[in-house]
């Protein structure tokens, strides 16, 4: 497809733009029904085991992002382009050439921006945090982290509201360290995620206390014990 093309069919293209949208559509709502039907039911055997036992226990609410991505982390989103390129190949007979052609691109293109976004929400400081609408949805990813329950999409989070798992980041305020609202939304959640990791390694040595404390009451009581037993 070229400009000549274009240019001989100007009354295809709103046909045109209409299978892009209609694609990309369908694109997300698989995912976001894989992600719900498979990836956080154990009917999805596989899928279950991979996405619960590695993703969300590598990225579990007290640890969403690390400072690269992590390949073989679990995520199952790579795996969806199997009922996409089924899809695509069904309407190979059907479609006129031009509708076909745009249907692959927008596949392709919809399939990438899911994978690169699902990757991005976990990286420590990905360039996308200086935009808003990024940072919403990376707060709407990390609420289906924290509970996962709910927001299952990558992209279109209405199919959530469509199919009732919608969750509002809003509710989880109070007890959400990693919250980003506002234009310094990046270097607050830096801060709430630092703080974070503080917490975290400050329980660590309280445990590491009571664990020697403990010990060391112990030995005490030992060494009484067999003082009393040679004196006796």
């Amino acid at each position: 497809m070229n400009l000549v093309w274009w240019s001989e069919r100007p009354s295809e293209i709103p046909l045109l733009l209409l299978t892009a949208v209609v694609t990309h559509l369908l694109i997300s709502f698989s995912q976001t029904v894989m992600h719900y039907g498979l990836g956080h039911r154990r009917l999805g055997g596989i899928f279950f085991r991979n996405h619960i036992h590695y993703h969300h226990v590598h990225y579990s609410k007290d640890h969403l992002v690390s400072p690269v991505h992590i390949k073989n982390d679990g995520n199952n989103t790579p795996f969806f382009l199997i009922p996409v390129a089924l899809m695509i190949a069904s309407t190979y007979l059907i479609f006129p050439l031009g509708v076909f052609t745009i249907q692959i691109i927008t596949a392709a293109t919809s399939f990438a921006a899911h994978v690169y976004l699902d990757r991005q929400y976990h990286v420590a400081g990905s360039l996308l945090l200086r935009f808003a609408w990024f940072r919403r949805k990376q707060q709407l990813h990390f609420v289906h982290h924290k509970h996962g329950n709910s927001n299952f999409a990558i992209i279109d989070n209405f199919w959530d509201r469509l199919l009732g798992t919608y969750r509002n980041p809003e509710e989880d305020d109070a007890e959400n360290p990693h919250r980003m609202a506002g234009s310094d939304g990046q270097a607050k959640w830096s801060s709430a995620h630092s703080s974070a990791l503080s917490d975290l390694g400050r329980n660590e040595n309280a445990r590491n206390r009571i664990s020697i404390s403990s010990l060391r009451a112990k030995c005490l009581h030992e060494v009484s014990r067999f003082v009393r037993r040679e004196l006796g």
